[in-house]
């Protein structure tokens, strides 16, 4: 495809490495679902941003790009934050910092995540890995925790490929924590669906049914304390979470609540910046986070193409897996994608809904799962799709990764990408709370934005967000 009529922003180098922590850096379907698709249409063929009002709403003229996620106010956040000329790892910061809040039966700062990262300019796509582990002790008598992955994670990302300020990206985060933000029916439903677990822990009962009273779509959520931790996050960056007072303060109120969290685990974390799994797809190349875990799968999808290959094998590892247990494990998916073309394309995860219900209550600081039941890494995780030797974007897709979840996120992939009824032979009991969320451009972004589709599973109850 031509590329003369391309605008591309100029950014940081990807290749510089990330700056101190310490210091804060400037700078379609074919099962039968109702989905909501939100089409971009006439829109110019390059966008351009003024950078006088870079971090300003609205410094982005024409495409922005757009977000799908599953929970609607982190994606208005993360679409500002486009629209402000912040790049696709900007907004994905913002996004995952928002559901912290709004969202937090699936992404927390005491979860963490796993991302497929492209970035046009870098002529590259890798993934960014903070799937959180668990520490290094281990007793009978406490619950398993895992080391908070999520602060660490998203610096990170936005070191090596973000454009706007750190503390700009958390700063609705910290707002809506500290002065509380309208409930969504997302959010309810799962606050609904864990009730009991709710109940038994102190921390999560004070937040989620206050007074003892249930929580119904726009009533506020509130936490001061996570308010707090939230603005030390902005203000100091990862550092002192990690390796200042303030880390060893969190781990010894998680040893003290019962957990499993020592200070040594808190300073030794680190994300880890992997390869993608590539699978050739025609002219294309679709990248994922995790290869499948077996060597052959059942062969229900053609094996004459690459991906029909993998995609069964995929299709085994849920066979052989632990279903019972991963039925509803606390994750969701995102899509974001720049008007240049770079994509982040996530799985967050607590390993189980509301984590393991347990963390530093007086830091609002909630912890992910840590039993190895709860705690495995998906069994398909994100994926996006580009072409190798122009860096054009084409397709992201990202979901639950429950069992039911990778199957349908596999069904999908198999007939957008193979089609001819590829999905067909792929049985789908869908258990009510697995959905996938998509961002696909038939045409490639650049030069084609008015192909894309922002397509959101209406079962994770959240939204596509585009101009």
């Amino acid at each position: 495809m031509r590329l003369s009529k391309m605008c591309v922003p100029s950014s940081r180098s990807s290749d510089v490495d990330p700056v101190s922590e310490d210091r804060i850096p400037t700078r379609k379907p074919s099962w039968r679902i109702m989905t909501a698709i939100a089409m971009t249409a006439g829109l110019a063929a390059c966008s351009s941003d003024k950078s006088e009002n870079l971090g300003q709403i609205g410094a982005v003229s024409g495409f922005l790009g757009g977000v799908v996620a599953d929970e609607p106010r982190a994606v208005r956040v993360a679409r500002d934050v486009l629209s402000a000329g912040g790049t696709a790892a900007d907004a994905a910061v913002a996004l995952y910092a928002t559901m912290t809040v709004t969202k937090s039966s699936v992404a927390g700062i005491g979860g963490g995540g796993v991302c497929v990262v492209h970035m046009r300019s870098a002529k590259k796509v890798e993934v960014l890995d903070f799937w959180p582990r668990s520490g290094t002790r281990t007793a009978a008598d406490q619950t398993a925790t895992t080391i908070p992955a999520v602060p660490r994670g998203l610096y990170a990302l936005s070191a090596r490929y973000g454009r706007l300020n750190w503390a700009q990206l958390l700063s609705a985060a910290e707002q809506y924590a500290r002065l509380g933000v309208p409930v969504s029916r997302s959010m309810v439903v799962d606050i609904d669906a864990n009730r009991d677990r709710i109940e038994a822990s102190p921390m999560l009962r004070e937040v989620f049914m206050p007074g003892g009273n249930t929580l119904h779509v726009g009533d506020r959520i509130r936490s001061v304390n996570l308010g707090a931790l939230l603005t030390s996050l902005r203000v100091k960056g990862p550092g002192e979470f990690y390796n200042g007072a303030l880390g060893a303060q969190i781990a010894k109120a998680v040893e003290n609540a019962g957990g499993t969290l020592t200070a040594d685990d808190m300073r030794s974390y680190k994300p880890e910046w992997k390869s993608a799994t590539e699978v050739k797809v025609g002219n294309e190349t679709l990248y994922l986070a995790y290869p499948p875990r077996s060597s052959s799968g059942r062969s229900v999808i053609d094996q004459g193409t690459e991906l029909g290959a993998i995609l069964n094998r995929y299709l085994a590892d849920i066979d052989a897996g632990d279903n019972a247990a991963q039925t509803n494990s606390g994750r969701s998916g995102f899509v974001v994608l720049d008007r240049a073309a770079n994509a982040v394309v996530c799985t967050t995860t607590m390993n189980k809904p509301f984590g393991a219900a347990l963390g530093a209550d007086s830091f609002g600081l909630n912890l992910a799962a840590g039993d190895a039941a709860h705690a495995q890494t998906p069994l398909i995780g994100p994926a996006l799709m580009v072409n190798p030797f122009v860096w054009e974007y084409y397709y992201g897709i990202a979901g639950t990764a429950t069992p039911a979840g990778a199957t349908k996120q596999i069904a999908t992939l198999a007939e957008d990408l193979i089609g001819n009824g590829a999905a067909a032979n792929i049985s789908m009991n869908s258990d009510g709370n697995s959905s996938v969320n998509i961002v696909r451009c038939l045409g490639g972004v650049p030069p084609h934005p008015e192909t894309c589709q922002f397509v959101a599973d209406p079962v994770g109850g959240g939204m596509a967000g585009t101009q």
